[in-house]
């Protein structure tokens, strides 16, 4: 078993099979609400825009947006039949979006300009040097000049593998690589400012970065669980950061906790938070406002912070219908959108949006019209939004050959 600092095998490949583990997402507070997370992949070369559906439109009454899915372009240096699945997203503006994924070996950055995807690939480093390889699994921002994105590199020294955490900077022009101690370990990154950056890891660790050090802070994990994967970190100032989890125990039938962490600017504190049955870990944390945020549970329970306490969402929508999802983005308190696999059957993604006083559902999205034919898709893993009206929501699809592709599924009317 490889030795890991990043993302685990085991939490990978707990997550690819729908079970507790999940794929890191993160959000940070940029423009309205700069979102954390999405994930495509690409090598370096230029593509065309890509193959789509027809769009989705809200109905009468409901918030005015137009949702169109599509397939964007997939890696084309890797062996044909390679897993792709988006992973983190960062929404700068609503025409400069950045997106990292995995596709089963070196990924990179995807860029959408507001009409097509255009990949980019790993700059010089320690991750492109020979016999090396790196996946990049998160990415935060606080403007289109200063980016971050985090991941796992492996290291080959001498006939040994060893697995280190890399990071990655974009300053408005090109992307370079970060040095990382090697006692630093990076999970789900936010960014308040090229000087405040923090990211929780799998040891139950927040790491924090002033621009120059870092600084590692034990979380105060409850120990209830022998394993733990931290998904999903996210803040509304560095005063308010909220970072989720799940403590699992493998096997079989697995038991999940939730694991909700905050810090109030001067310290780490544990939160409890009501799961519904059966039990259930975290995916997902969307923060606000200390008054106002949202997590999502590995069962699709939606929770809520009121500035107090977190309690079951128990919403209904116009038909009657239970709000339910993986993934959240919300554009400002009276602007928030879930995504999840809540349809009318199992492989399409049903929207719902708050508008501050009630739920409305979207029809739900299929995969019919993606090309090539036969499509499933698969739940959002994660989602991004930023004014005005830009929500994204990105997973992985199912082909008829076994095959995964990734999706997203964006509006720019929101």
């Amino acid at each position: 078993m490889l030795k890991s600092k990043g993302r685990t095998a085991r939490a990978e490949s707990a997550q690819r099979q729908g079970s507790g583990g999940r794929r890191p997402k993160a959000w940070s507070r940029a423009g309205v609400l700069g979102a954390v997370s999405v994930g495509l992949i690409a090598l370096g070369a230029a593509f065309s825009v890509p193959a789509s559906a027809a769009p989705v439109t809200a109905a009468s009454g409901a918030t005015a947006a137009s949702f169109k899915i599509s397939n964007p372009p997939t890696d084309s240096g890797l062996p044909s039949g390679s897993p792709e699945a988006p992973t983190g997203l960062y929404a700068a503006s609503p025409t400069d979006v950045w997106a990292v994924g995995v596709p089963g070996g070196t990924d990179a950055f995807e860029h959408w300009n507001g009409t097509s995807w255009t990949g980019q690939g790993l700059p010089a480093g320690i991750a492109t040097a020979p016999g090396n390889s790196a996946g990049v699994r998160s990415i935060t921002g606080t403007s289109a000049s200063n980016i971050t994105a985090v991941g796992t590199a492996d290291i080959n020294t001498g006939g040994t593998i060893v697995q280190e955490s890399v990071a990655f900077h974009f300053n408005g022009t090109a992307w370079s690589e970060m040095t990382i101690p090697a006692n630093v370990e990076l999970g789900p990154v936010l960014a308040f400012s090229a000087t405040n950056l923090w990211s929780v890891n799998n040891n139950g660790d927040a790491e924090q970065f002033n621009g120059t050090t870092w600084t590692t802070t034990s979380l105060p994990v409850p120990a209830e669980e022998p394993n733990l994967d931290m998904t999903s970190i996210s803040g509304s100032s560095p005063s308010d950061i909220w970072a989720a989890g799940t403590e699992f125990n493998e096997g079989l039938h697995r038991d999940n906790s939730p694991v909700l962490e905050h810090f109030n600017g001067t310290s780490w504190s544990n939160v409890s938070v009501p799961v519904a049955s059966p039990t259930g870990g975290l995916t997902d944390v969307a923060d606000i406002s200390p008054t106002d945020a949202y997590a999502v549970t590995t069962v699709g329970a939606i929770l809520h912070w009121n500035g107090t306490t977190w309690t079951l969402l128990n919403a209904i929508t116009q038909t009657g219908a239970a709000v339910t999802g993986s993934e959240v983005a919300p554009l400002s308190p009276t602007d928030v959108w879930i995504a999840g696999l809540t349809g009318s059957s199992v492989d399409t993604v049903t929207l719902y949006n708050f508008n501050g006083t009630t739920w409305t559902s979207l029809p739900a999205v299929a995969g019919t019209g993606l090309t090539p034919a036969g499509q499933t898709l698969a739940a959002p893993d994660a989602a991004a939004a930023v004014g005005p009206g830009t929500v994204w929501f990105a997973g992985n699809t199912f082909t008829a050959q076994g095959n995964e592709l990734p999706y997203a599924l964006g509006t720019s009317n929101g």
